[in-house]
């Protein structure tokens, strides 16, 4: 016990040394500058239409970065990873509107029923591996779609209504934003060092050898359901402030295009980097953005429509990922604006 202590002391005694190593790298002052650009960004501007682009990439960030912790770490793809997202929305918009629930009392239960779904659908997908477990997770996905749109449960269910008039997380759209600021930063803090940690490395083992980390006594079915777990509590905790921050949600949340949108935010910015995911998700809601204002250019061109139609556009992108920038964008852009500093500091 006593030296377990003293490696958590020793730990910590050498932390401000390497915060302050880690601020002075190219890394770490990208990564700080980021940070003040979204701190002081309602300072710049209280435009409710800026703050809601802010808000609803930083939920995606959420979404994205549970997604690649998932996929990118322990090996497990999924295509329905809306299923944590939407079930953690249905619960907290039910809570807030039928119950009278806190906003973080109500985000608490939706992150619950996503941790405990994330379990359930640990165990069901055991067995399937590689494109039958990204399959079968979209399947399940499509079942609860149809399930939630039955009239006959609409009793239980909602319907094809769903729950509208949801509460927001604030009346003041500076506070909802830094709120959801503060949940992002948490978040990405949280699954990098757990990715770091010896769990971590686990996660690793099983994604880049199953068979080995098996052969080594490793419970991979333990760990692989514990992945499942901890990345469905991220993907619960974005879905929760999703639906605070639309005030409403129906069974279309569950749809695969959901699914394939965070798949599109993790390879943006490279799978296995979890802050890249994050990147990734501020990427894709500014692209969408700017499709959806040459939409409204000239509405009466099917064909501007047809080539600014974001499903499309991410469509060829990801198809241009794979095939040129596995890796994602941020290593390689990070990579250029590197040599560019050094060109100015005369390295």
């Amino acid at each position: 016990m006593s030296l377990n202590i003293q490696k958590i002391r020793k730990k910590f005694k050498g932390f401000p040394t390497y915060l302050k190593h880690w601020v002075f790298t190219f890394k770490g002052g990208t990564t700080l500058f980021c940070l003040l650009i979204l701190l002081i960004f309602p300072i710049i501007t209280q435009n409710p239409y800026f703050l809601g682009i802010f808000v609803l990439a930083m939920i995606y960030s959420i979404f994205a970065a549970s997604w690649d912790f998932l996929a990118g770490f322990s090996g497990q793809v999924s295509f329905g990873h809306a299923i944590f997202f939407g079930l953690s929305a249905y619960g907290v918009s039910a809570t807030l509107v039928f119950y009278n629930f806190t906003w973080w009392g109500a985000l608490l239960v939706g992150v619950s029923i996503a941790v405990i779904t994330g379990f359930i659908v640990g165990i069901i997908c055991l067995r399937l591996k590689g494109p039958y477990l990204a399959l079968g997770t979209m399947v399940i996905a499509i079942m609860l779609m149809d399930l939630f749109k039955i009239g006959q449960l609409k009793d239980y269910l909602w319907g094809d209504e769903g729950i509208i008039n949801v509460p927001p997380l604030s009346s003041s759209s500076t506070v909802v934003y830094y709120t959801i600021l503060l949940f992002m930063i948490i978040t990405i803090i949280v699954l990098i060092q757990i990715t770091k940690s010896n769990i971590g490395t686990i996660f690793k083992s099983i994604r880049d050898d199953e068979t080995g980390a098996e052969a080594s006594g490793i419970n991979t079915t333990k760990y692989k359901v514990i992945a499942f777990m901890i990345s469905s509590a991220f993907a619960g905790l974005a879905g929760g402030f999703y639906a605070m921050y639309i005030r409403s949600v129906g069974p279309l949340i569950f749809q695969p295009l959901y699914s394939f949108y965070v798949l599109i935010m993790a390879a943006l910015g490279g799978i296995a980097t979890i802050s890249g995911s994050a990147l990734g998700a501020f990427v894709f809601i500014f692209l969408s953005e700017v499709l959806r204002d040459m939409n409204q250019i000239d509405p009466t061109n099917t064909l501007l429509t047809a080539f600014s139609n974001p499903a499309f556009i991410f469509s060829v992108l990801l198809i241009i990922i794979i095939r040129f920038v596995s890796g994602g964008i941020l290593k390689p852009a990070l990579e250029r604006l590197k040599e560019v500093w050094d060109i100015l500091l005369g390295r």
